[in-house]
This record gives C-alpha cells, structure tokens and sequence, in this order.
C-alpha cells in the first residue's frame, strides 16, 4: 500500500501541472525545462501555451495606476513636440503637458529616453546631447544635466556623445545616465597656418581614445568607465530603444567582427555590463524592436511584408535558450514601426499612412485610433505620478 502512495505522489496530473506552470515568471519556466523531458515537450503544447500566454498578459498589476504619455512632433523643421497625458480606458480623456522650461521654446524633436521611473523621465534632443533633463511632470520639477568636465578639446576636434541609458540604482538610491564620447576630426577649423600632419597626428591620437562615462543625480556628477562595452545599434529613424528594467538597463548591439547581436545589459549598481545572444531568428538586427511587456525584456520580429510579427520574452539574462516565443500575430493590415506599450500589453504603433494604431495581444485584433502620428516621431510611454521630488528621492 505504501508502494502504492508513493507512486501517486510522483504522479502529476497534466491540467495540474499546466495550471501550475503557466503561472511561473519566464526564468523559472525556463529552469522547469531542464528538470524533465515531459515538461520541456510542454513548449510544444499549444493548450499549454495558449493557457500561459492568457496567464501572462492578465498579470498586469505594475501598471495599476497609471496613465499613458503620447510625445508627438508634426511634420516639419520647424515644428515643436507636443506631449499628451491620457487617462481613463480608451483615449477620450485627454489633457496637454507642458514641457520643462528648457525645452518651451526649442522647436526640435524632443525624445523620452526609456520609460517612467517613480514618476521621472529623462528628456534629450534628438542629435544633441548638451541638453538633457530628468524631469517629473506630476510636481513640474526638473534638473538639468550638466556638461561633463572630461570633454576638452581644442577646436578642431569635434566631440559627438551618444546617450544610451537611464535608470534608477536601487541600493545606491541614485539615478543614473550613461552616454558613449567618442572625438571625430573638424576639417573645417583645421588652421592653416598650423602644420596640418603634426595636428593630424593629434587628432588621430585623440579619436582613437573614445570612452563611457555615467552620471549620478545624487553626485551631481560625471565620471569615466573603464568598459569595453558595445554601443548600441541605431534603429527607428536612428531613435535609441533602450528599455529598464529592476536595476539594469539593456539595449541591443551587434559587435564588429562577430555574426552574433547581442543584448547589452549594464547594472546600474556595479556598473558592469553582461551581454546575452539574441535569438537565431534576428542576429541581423532588421526589423527588431526591443521593449518591456510586464517588466520582461521582449524583442518583437517584424516580418518583411509587415503584416506579422512575434513577440520572444526573455527568461535570463546571459542565457539565450531561455529566449522563449510568446506571442505570433499575423494578417495583420500593413504597419509601420512599434512606438510603444500599453498598460494592458497592448502594442502601439504607426501605420504607413501616418495614423496610431493598437493591437491588442489577448484578440491579435488592430484598432485605429483617429490620431495622426510618424513612427520617427512619436512614443507612447506608460506614466505613474508621484508626488516626491527628485531630491526627495535621492536622499544620502
């Protein structure tokens, strides 16, 4: 009889086994994997799969709370962007942001770097690095970002910075942001009278040293980082698509020399990077877009014809088997670039015709918004308010 028991003991019913896995976070399905070939053949099991997808996107607690912020720049050199707050279900609830004082009379496209932290954004120039702004549009209080003292150059030497992340450092109580200098040559304030070979020879000498540096809101300070860390891969129009998310910040690279991309995380808290192969499907890079679904780093692939795309989450980090295809969506009608996600899953983009558009995960259905928008110009971030200050949050 005791046999007996024990034998029921190791038996799992299957729909109890699918119930209880298709609950787990994506790293612990991943590890559930490697424990036994029944459970691994589960991937394969579209029951299973349709089960945990539901489980996935109705777990969407992190956005309880929260509102949705449209930047939109109109067409046009000299148009400013404007910036939107929408609240409620549907987008009927609509009311104007102003933006910080140092961006009200700039009429260049104006970029939200990543997405909200504790009620804070972080604003830039597209192609200018000297103006950048963390900014919480709930108190209208905002810090510009100062110039960094290790950028001397003479003259003829052109100095171009590419920001690539901002996030929150939890155990250090610190907001941070990183940015790639790198020194190109200005031929056009080249002296002549100077003797040109000795200030090539100088300017080569300083562009072959190019370097990161991070800045601490709470130091109010830059400093160098001894790192061999990828940059990042432009896409979009050349628009960053840097995500955060838990302490790290991650942004998609393809190293020179190497067939394989990468996605390049750096922990705000060491200040250390590890880099984790994107799946065999987009090495090239083409058509990929990173995001955050339910604070899960997610690489969504976009067919040639655009008119299907899947969505892969990623289980753990430095582990590319634990790339997992969550969502395939197809026949779709033709659109553009993803421009953001919803507080429900829900995928924002821009269609071809220069119209907003949603495509709810859980139906695979599209719905038009009546809302002009470019996919160059335009992001969609979700927003939480706080009401703490910067300083208030930084406290040593």
């Amino acid at each position: 009889m005791a046999h007996s028991n024990e034998k029921v003991r190791k038996s799992i019913p299957n729909d109890l086994m699918f119930s209880i896995m298709s609950k787990l976070p994506p790293k612990s399905l991943n590890r559930f994997k490697c424990v036994r070939k029944s459970w691994a053949l589960f991937f394969e099991n579209s029951f299973f799969m349709n089960m945990y997808r539901k489980s996935f996107i109705s777990n969407h607690s992190y956005y309880d709370d929260t509102c949705l912020l449209l930047k939109q720049t109109p067409l046009g050199f000299d148009q400013h962007s404007l910036l939107y707050l929408f609240s409620g279900e549907g987008f009927t609830n609509k009311v104007k942001l102003n933006w910080p004082l140092p961006f009200q009379e700039d009429g260049r496209d104006i970029k939200i770097m990543g997405s909200e932290i504790n009620g804070n954004l972080c604003l830039y120039v597209k192609n200018d690095n000297s103006k950048v702004v963390v900014w919480n549009p709930s108190i209208k209080e905002f810090k510009v970002i100062p110039p960094s003292i290790h950028v001397s150059v003479p003259p003829h030497v052109r100095v171009e910075s590419q920001l690539h992340a901002f996030g929150y450092d939890y155990n250090g109580d610190d907001y941070k942001l990183i940015r790639y200098v790198q020194f190109y040559p200005n031929l056009n304030l080249l002296d002549a009278q100077l003797n040109v070979s000795l200030s090539m020879a100088l300017i080569k000498m300083l562009c072959s040293y190019p370097f990161w540096e991070i800045y601490s809101l709470k130091s109010s300070s830059w400093k160098k980082l001894n790192l061999d860390m990828p940059t990042y891969n432009r896409s979009r129009g050349g628009v960053l698509e840097q995500v955060y998310t838990k302490g790290m910040c991650h942004w998609l690279c393809k190293r020179e020399n190497i067939d394989n991309s990468y996605l390049v995380s750096f922990d705000l808290d060491n200040e250390g990077f590890s880099l984790t192969s994107v799946p065999s499907l987009m090495e090239s890079l083409e058509n990929i877009h990173l995001m955050l679904l339910n604070e899960f780093i997610a690489l969504m692939y976009i067919d040639a014809q655009r008119t299907s795309f899947h969505i892969s989450i990623l289980g753990e980090i430095g582990v590319k088997e634990s790339w997992m295809i969550l969502f395939i969506v197809e026949s779709l009608p033709c659109f553009g670039h993803p421009i953001g996600v919803g507080k429900n899953n829900n995928i924002f983009f821009a269609t071809e015709d220069e119209e907003l558009a949603m495509c709810d995960l859980s139906t695979q259905t599209v719905q038009e918004l009546g809302i002009e928008g470019s996919s160059f110009t335009c992001q969609i971030v979700t927003y939480k308010k706080s009401l703490l200050s910067i300083a208030e949050q930084i406290i040593d």
